[in-house]
């Protein structure tokens, strides 16, 4: 018999994005779970809603465009996912203004930072996030691969880095981020990864984000597989990919990692990926 894991709750897409029920002080809500957030949000309508006060401290961070944006901070109202609960420290209150209409009904964003010390395994094919036990992450490892993780700490908030290796450009570093959907990629590599990005089949887009950042990003399909670079049979053949200036060589997101089961033990640095 397989060992209990500590809690199960079922996910839902909206879009690429993976979104769970939570209840925070008292409220049902719904937040998306996004590993590349950095810190755990609740949106500004939702706070007062909770009575989630901003104080006189913030943080700011870098967007992948390298755009700083600073967020007002609260004390953390306890948070539950399925059976599992914890009270951050500090979380960022965000001013929704600006964002997109497909976002309305989401209250929050769950970050890392949120499982420091839980292990949680999202099952894509299940539709389930399950916070493991100590015994059910160590059937985990038994069945997948081990995949070392860089962990970045800025204050309250906490990312993830590993390595990918591409076709023709050998092993960079990526940030894993659910929020993103394709693979990103820094236009400088588009060269060595054999993309012209002025040939006319890349499709080009000019516009402005959700904070007023002018950005131009390229689409185009990468010939070839990209694989982790520590687990090279955990792979994805041809895939879509966008270009754009931005601070890091990559993100990977949902379109690569929803092909797997995905276990995060932030407290040995690593995923396992089955």
């Amino acid at each position: 018999m397989s060992p209990r894991p500590l809690a199960e709750t079922t996910f839902a897409y909206l879009h690429h994005l993976v979104t769970v029920p939570v209840r925070v002080a008292g409220f049902d809500a719904r937040f998306v779970l996004d590993t590349g957030i950095g810190l755990t949000l609740v949106t500004d309508s939702f706070a007062r809603t909770i009575g989630c006060k901003p104080g006189a401290a913030a943080f700011s961070g870098r967007r992948m465009s390298g755009q700083e944006v600073t967020v007002p901070l609260a004390d953390g109202p306890e948070i539950a996912v399925g059976g599992y609960a914890r009270r951050e420290p500090a979380i960022g209150v965000l001013d929704m203004h600006g964002f997109p209409p497909a976002l309305e009904g989401i209250d929050g964003f769950l970050s890392l930072a949120f499982f420091e010390s839980a292990p949680f395994t999202v099952d894509y094919g299940r539709s389930l996030l399950v916070v493991e036990t100590p015994s059910s992450l160590e059937e985990r490892t038994r069945s997948g691969a081990t995949v070392p993780l860089r962990l970045e700490r800025d204050g309250p908030s906490l990312c993830a880095f590993l390595a990918l290796a591409l076709p023709g450009a050998g092993a960079i570093e990526v940030e894993v981020d659910m929020g993103s959907d394709t693979l990103i990629l820094d236009e400088r590599l588009a060269p060595e990864v054999g993309v012209r990005l002025d040939d006319p089949g890349v499709r080009r887009v000019e516009g402005r984000d959700e904070t007023g950042n002018a950005f131009t990003r390229s689409f185009a399909r990468l010939e070839g597989t990209i694989r982790l670079a520590d687990a090279p049979h955990v792979a994805q053949r041809d895939p879509d990919v966008m270009f754009q200036r931005i601070v890091y060589d990559g993100l990977v997101g949902d379109a690569f990692l929803r092909n797997f089961v995905v276990t995060y033990d932030l407290a040995a640095s690593r995923v396992l990926v089955a």
